[in-house]
């Protein structure tokens, strides 16, 4: 600790020199390097800590969200909580975390190996342990993608021209410890409001109460919508550009859905929704498409379908899913086009007009399936929907 806090205090520059951790550096790299070990090393960092680091700048902010680099090992986590050591490897795969064989084994950082252990009280509750292991998986599929987010937000609020490691170090940290207090109270009021928004189409009938079955299938209306040409877009953009696209249909989507559709994913450049009522998801799709067409967007297309379809872990699951992305896949751009059993369960509403396009086969699915092209009642009939509009012969897209 003397040698530590000689080097700290920059009594000997070769000495921090000779731990190695500015080799393969040059000039004022080599010089801003330096200078942040030296001050990482005075906050009580360790060599072993810096070295093995992918990043040393983000040290600091890493021990104010709860990472002190002490490692642990799985049966000393078990040993520690009380939580069986095989479920506790279990939770650690589901979130995550490298997979060691050896339980002794010091794999991760205490912080890390712990963080599941709220996740295993949720047993004594009476929950079943598959769908404990189910629920830190998603949770974590979904976190990860938030905190790429919420790292890219920090890093353009706090980069700018100039700025040395060790002035971005102290920057993140400082940020890290303004915004911890909220993390726990973000991620509890929106857990809360996706578990109420589950209820609202996870209502269990009847029949599944007096059998004391879980929800099965539910009759629900199903829409894909896409975007045209994106494929031929990824050969002509950086994958930077690429990726903005596909971030602008998630964000329009958001603005537009409203309950009680609900937006259940996204697929790259294609994005999910779901509701019980047919007819106000389709509302809510023309108004998608409509906006699509408003924005700096390629041209987007959509198609639904109605009918028993199960909700597993967020996801859904039926023929009327197949059957919604065919029938967007084969659409042309800013057109919605609906199933037959979607037609049908909307009825009539003065608000939609509809033109039919004719019976069409699809790749994976039995027979053929008549499509008709939904419109407001006050829009203008675009080229390709007064073209489909006629009844004309019926024509296979099974390569679709």
């Amino acid at each position: 600790m003397l040698y530590v806090g000689a080097v700290a205090r920059g009594s000997d520059e070769r000495d921090v020199e000779a731990l190695g951790l500015v080799d393969g550096l040059l000039g004022q790299a080599r010089t801003e390097r330096r200078e942040l070990i030296e001050w990482l090393l005075g906050r009580g960092f360790s060599v072993n800590q810096i070295r093995g680091a992918l990043s040393p700048m983000v040290l600091p902010a890493d021990r104010v969200i709860g990472d002190d680099r002490t490692l642990a090992s799985a049966r000393e986590v078990a040993d520690s909580t009380g939580v069986p050591l095989d479920l506790l490897q279990q939770l650690h795969r589901a979130a995550g975390l490298v997979r060691v064989q050896d339980p002794d084994t010091r794999f991760a950082s205490r912080a890390d190996a712990e963080s599941v252990v709220l996740a295993a009280r949720l047993i004594d509750l009476g929950f079943a342990p598959e769908y404990v292991v189910a629920f830190v998986r998603l949770v974590m599929d979904g976190l990860t993608r938030a905190a790429a987010t919420m790292r890219r937000a920090a890093l353009k609020t706090l980069l700018r021209p100039g700025a040395t490691e060790l002035e971005l170090a102290r920057d993140l940290e400082s940020l890290a410890q303004q915004a911890e207090p909220l993390l726990g109270p973000i991620m509890n009021d929106l857990l809360r409001l996706a578990l109420r928004q589950s209820f609202e189409t996870e209502a269990i009938n009847a029949a599944e109460r007096a059998a004391g079955t879980l929800p099965g299938s539910r009759a629900v209306g199903i829409a894909f919508a896409d975007l045209v040409g994106f494929t031929r877009l990824g050969e002509q953009l950086p994958p930077e550009d690429l990726g903005l696209v596909a971030e602008r249909l998630n964000h329009l989507t958001r603005e537009v859905v409203a309950s009680p559709v609900h937006f259940i994913k996204t697929l790259g450049d294609a994005v999910m929704l779901v509701c019980p009522d047919p007819l106000q998801l389709l509302r809510v799709v023309l108004d998608l498409v409509e906006a699509a067409a408003s924005v700096d967007l390629p041209p987007l297309r959509a198609g639904l379908a109605f009918g028993h379809s199960a909700n597993r872990a967020g996801d859904w699951y039926g023929s009327p899913v197949n059957l919604a992305s065919r029938v967007a896949s084969a659409a042309p751009g800013g057109a919605v086009r609906v199933s037959e059993s979607a037609r049908v369960a909307m009825g009539e509403a003065p608000d939609i007009r509809w033109s039919f396009v004719g019976a069409r086969h699809f790749k994976n699915v039995r027979g053929e399936v008549l499509i008709y092209d939904a419109h407001r009642s006050d829009m203008k009939l675009s080229a390709d929907a007064q073209q489909g509009s006629d009844g004309g012969p019926a024509t296979s897209e099974a390569d679709q």
